[in-house]
């Protein structure tokens, strides 16, 4: 039974190389940086919002692509607190070196519900990049098309 428990636990050892050597071997990195998850029992409560602020600081846009995409989800939530911080982080996102990250946000806030994100669309309308001007513009009709609703049917009475 000793000598089971031996195998078994080499084996698993040895996977978890195995697992190891090809994970950190990869040109593209597949999963997100271990740094970033934080160490338990060193900080007292870290929300998931701080490891997502942390991981838009990344050198890597690939990271930073994925924290975006992340906070996105979080501002599903029905917490109207949570809703709010993930904004004000996607709107400092605005302020990235990339364009294509500064698009991502823009397209994460235009999700969102209006009383949260338009303050950093709005903000976003002076952008250097012209394709983030414009999707910010896109974003902002499209609200305000889905705010006015359906044009009223033009009806006509039928003459007897």
């Amino acid at each position: 039974m000793n000598n089971l428990i031996r195998c078994s636990c080499r084996l698993v050892n040895g996977l978890c190389v195995l697992l190891a050597l090809v994970t950190v071997g990869c040109g593209l990195r597949t999963i997100p940086p271990i740094r970033y998850v934080p160490i338990f029992g060193k900080e007292k409560e870290v929300t998931t919002t701080e490891v997502l602020v942390r991981a838009l600081h990344d050198k890597d846009v690939s990271v930073r692509a994925e924290a975006i995409e992340l906070l996105g989800l979080l501002a599903t939530a029905p917490d109207d607190g949570l809703r709010k911080e993930v904004a004000s982080v996607l709107g400092w996102a605005l302020s990235d070196i990339d364009p294509g990250l500064r698009l991502q946000a823009v397209e994460e806030l235009g999700r969102m519900d209006p009383k949260f994100a338009n303050k950093h669309l709005n903000r976003a309308l002076r952008d250097d990049n012209p394709f983030v001007r414009g999707m910010v513009l896109q974003v902002l009709d499209a609200r305000e098309k889905k705010r006015l609703g359906p044009p009223p049917a033009d009806t006509q009475v039928a003459a007897p």
